[in-house]
């Protein structure tokens, strides 16, 4: 169903109105919160539990322990009436959109060197596992179809959490992401390890999967597994690895499963302690993290960080930011990445880097 007419985003958007709309995975129903002011608030990650509101979390938040959050004043659903915010969309003159500066782009040979330096860092012992990242830019056309390429990217990627927003802050962005950082259930609290990764068309079945791919899953599980030993949370459950499906991509998967109570209070910390995933930055987290910083010659902003509704209708869920691209001067940057372990063979993980980028540059591409 193509909720959302497309003149309501094309105002949100040329309005400069801070916004977003979003599709849990597996599911048809789109939700789209609208904040009456600009500006958004921050806080820290520890005061999470207490928050109402969209999550907004950049990769450097991991450093600053700062995140942002959209408080809606509309919370908006395909059975709700548009009106009352059109009737305040109608009040509002056009203002452009603050854009953050444009991202350098690596060239294919900049992009080997650097995995080959990491790999270098990886077989010195200091490091098990460096994730390098890159950005690909596609140049769009300037009156972009937003509700046309937000409702084909839920199509795409049914098993994804798809989501499209606006800030002062942040600009525009998209992504659909399938790694969960942590979701409220009936049960209590579940996170999971994904990495590894295959085109579906090249994937037959599970014995396909290679050792670097299974050995970098592992390591994910074991971070999470050695997170919650040291918060003192004994009761959880485990399942997988298993292979999941994102969009035209295959993935491993562990799922863990937490009570309630075992975070109760805690959720804060927790969180600070999952992000950034081994999956999006390496291990050990805090030595792989100050390498990607002093080697990647771009900004991840938003990549790689996580966002999600908390505490809107009884929904608490948290995503990993992968597969996920940012609008700007007729331009869209779409930021990809790969973990490198002492098994990667640099041209593989260049290739891996292009088919992740399809996710959004063929919904473009296509409009």
């Amino acid at each position: 169903m193509n909720w959302l007419p497309g003149e309501i985003l094309k105002t949100l958007i040329e309005k400069g109105v801070t916004f977003v709309v979003y599709r849990l995975p597996k599911t048809d129903s789109k939700v789209l919160l609208v904040q009456k002011t600009s500006a958004i608030q921050s806080f820290l990650i520890e005061g999470i539990e207490q928050m109402e509101g969209f999550v907004i979390a950049p990769f450097d938040s991991a450093k600053t322990g700062e995140v942002f959050l959209l408080k809606p004043d509309f919370v908006l659903t395909e059975k709700d009436s548009l009106t009352e915010l059109e009737k305040f969309l109608d009040k509002l003159s056009p203002t452009k959109t603050i854009v953050n500066e444009s991202n350098q782009q690596l060239s294919k040979n900049e992009y080997l060197e650097k995995a080959e330096y990491f790999i270098q860092q990886i077989n010195s012992g200091e490091y098990n596992k460096i994730v390098l990242s890159r950005v690909i830019s596609m140049e769009i056309a300037e009156a972009i179809d937003y509700s046309k390429f937000y409702n084909q990217l839920c199509r795409n990627n049914e098993n994804a959490f798809v989501y499209l927003l606006s800030t002062p802050e942040h600009g525009i962005w998209a992504g659909a992401t399938p790694e969960t950082l942590l979701n409220k259930n009936e049960d209590g609290w579940e996170t999971m390890a994904v990495a590894g990764t295959r085109l579906l068309t090249d994937f037959q079945s599970d014995s396909e999967w290679g050792k670097k791919d299974i050995e970098e899953q592992q390591m994910v599980s074991a971070y999470i597994e050695k997170l919650l030993s040291e918060l003192g949370v004994k009761q959880f459950e485990m399942q997988g690895p298993e292979t999941i499906t994102a969009g035209q991509i295959v993935h491993l998967k562990t799922t863990f499963s937490i009570g309630n109570a075992c975070l109760k209070n805690r959720l804060g910390v927790f969180i600070k302690g999952l992000h950034p995933t081994p999956a999006v930055c390496g291990l050990p987290k805090a030595s792989a993290y100050h390498l990607i910083e002093k080697a990647e010659s771009h900004k991840r902003k938003l990549y790689t960080g996580f966002l999600g509704p908390w505490n809107i209708s009884g929904e608490s869920k948290l995503f990993v930011n992968l597969r996920c691209a940012e609008f700007a001067d007729n331009r869209i940057f779409a930021y990809v990445g790969g973990g490198l372990t002492r098994d990667s063979i640099p041209l593989d993980e260049w290739q891996e880097t292009k088919n992740k980028s399809r996710t959004l540059l063929s919904v473009v591409e296509n409009l």
